[in-house]
This record gives C-alpha cells, structure tokens and sequence, in this order.
C-alpha cells in the first residue's frame, strides 16, 4: 500500500482522458498539467497577434519559418547592447509553430505544465505521457541562429507528438478499459 492510501491518487500521475476516465501516466515523464482557463486563451490569442499583419496567413509554415529567419538574423547582427528582448517573438512564433503541430495530430491541445522550466504553454495529448513546449523550442532556434529550421521543427514535433499516442480500440467497452486499468 502507498503512502496515500488504499485508494489515493498521486494528481501528478492522472491524466484525464477524453471520456472522462483516467489513466496512469509515469509521473517522471509527464509534468503535471491543466487545461488552459479562458484568461490564458486570451492571453494566448493576443501574443499570436503580434506576427499579423495585412495578407499573413499563420498556418503557413513557409512564411513563418521566413519570417523567423529574417528577425533572428537581425537580431543577431545587432550589436548586442541594441538587440530588442526576442521573448514575445520567440513566444509567438512557438503559439504558431504549435497549432500548426495541432492541426497534425488529432487529440494534441494547449495545457499549462507546471514546474515547466521555460513556458508553461505546452502541447499534450490526453493518452501519452509527454509534453511538447514550441515556445522554448523556437527560443533555442533564436539563441543558436539556427535559420532554416522552422518547417522542419514543426515536421518533427507532430511526428514527436504522433509517435507515442496510443490509439483506443473503437470496440472496447468501458467495463473493459476499467478491467484494463486494473491489472
């Protein structure tokens, strides 16, 4: 028996699952999360705001990824007492980079992780045990001036996010998946 009880729950390794079951998750490979509150969408919709303009198209990785390369060599050709802070840029293009990697894969969303050690934004599927922070993937691209990079990130997330999702088996009644769980 655990130290919470028969019957207790460590919340850092539940993960809800879209029918309102849970399932364990390893706690050391999964960071707590939550479902973004409305107060955080909004907060995400407007720093997405800050790469539209007149004719842009955010789901266009191309543009993005040109976009990115243009600021990111700028900034590092500044003199470094001049450079700008690049954290809303990086912020933004990690939203972007981050719905295109959902339009991808089906069932992967916002979340806040806690205890995340860059941006709490991240990427999770209810049926893994990973996240994925965009935001703090575009910030290293920034850091090291990695031009060129950016449609092949978004490639590698979803396929990232992709590989580990468990896919349910239509015909599994709920009796079973609890028999499932309890083995």
């Amino acid at each position: 028996m655990s130290d919470t009880g028969r019957h207790g729950h460590d919340r850092r390794s539940v993960v809800p699952s879209p029918r309102g079951t849970a399932v364990r998750a390893a706690p050391e490979l999964r960071p707590a999360v939550r479902t973004l509150d409305p107060a955080e969408l909004v907060w995400l919709a407007e720093a997405r705001e800050l790469l539209r303009g007149p004719g842009v198209d955010l789901t266009d990785i191309a543009w993005l990824g040109g976009h990115l390369d243009g600021l990111m060599t700028t900034w590092h050709h500044t003199m470094p007492s001049l450079r700008w802070d690049p954290l809303p840029t990086t912020t933004a293009v990690g939203l972007a980079v981050g719905d295109a990697v959902i339009a991808r894969v089906p069932g992967l969303e916002w979340v806040f992780a806690f205890d995340a050690p860059g941006s709490p934004y991240a990427l999770a599927h209810p049926r893994t045990a990973m996240v994925v922070v965009p935001a703090d993937t575009v910030a290293m691209l920034w850091q090291h001036g990695a031009t060129g990079r950016l449609p092949g990130l978004v490639d590698e997330l979803a396929a990232l996010s992709a590989e580990h999702v468990i896919e349910e088996h239509p015909r599994v009644s709920g009796a079973m998946r609890l028999l499932g769980r309890r083995r």
